[in-house]
């Protein structure tokens, strides 16, 4: 098994989202919208065609679960939705860098995704007949870069 790096993934990410009614946020999840995002390869070149949404789960220790979904319209007109889940471990110097706004480099948390698309276009067939895993890291307080891995 082979790793192919095949895209990067950037996003703008806004929240989490606060109740207008004064009540507390959900202790459970925490809602978080990814307002504008890019793929960037050789094979795929995309831009969010509008918001998508962040149903984050918080766990002990700095340990999180997203569960991001999200349209994309490539440059070429297809439409693509992208899907994932994974962990992320926001560790001291992970909140350090978001408190700064600074960015981060890529063994300064865990953040790994399983990533899924889908797409009824047959030029991009290959992003649904394959699986795709990603590392991230912050690029701002609310920005997150992400390098996209094909297994082979």
């Amino acid at each position: 098994m082979q790793l192919i790096h095949e895209f990067d993934y950037q996003l703008d990410i806004d929240g989490p989202a606060a109740a207008s009614d004064g009540s507390s946020p959900s202790p459970r999840r925490t809602w978080w919208e990814m307002k504008k995002a890019t793929l960037k390869g050789p094979r795929l070149s995309a831009t969010s065609l509008m918001p998508g949404i962040d149903w984050f789960t918080p766990m002990p220790n700095g340990f999180g679960r997203p569960h991001v979904r999200l349209p994309f319209r490539t440059d070429d007109g297809a439409l693509v939705l992208l899907e994932y889940h994974g962990i992320v471990h926001a560790t001291s110097r992970f909140n350090d860098a978001v408190a700064r706004d600074e960015g981060t480099e890529w063994s300064d948390q865990y953040m790994r995704m399983a990533m899924f698309f889908e797409t009824e276009s047959p030029r991009y067939a290959w992003l649904m007949e394959s699986m795709f895993i990603a590392r991230g890291r912050l690029r701002g307080a609310k920005v997150i870069e992400y390098q996209v891995f094909r297994l082979e």
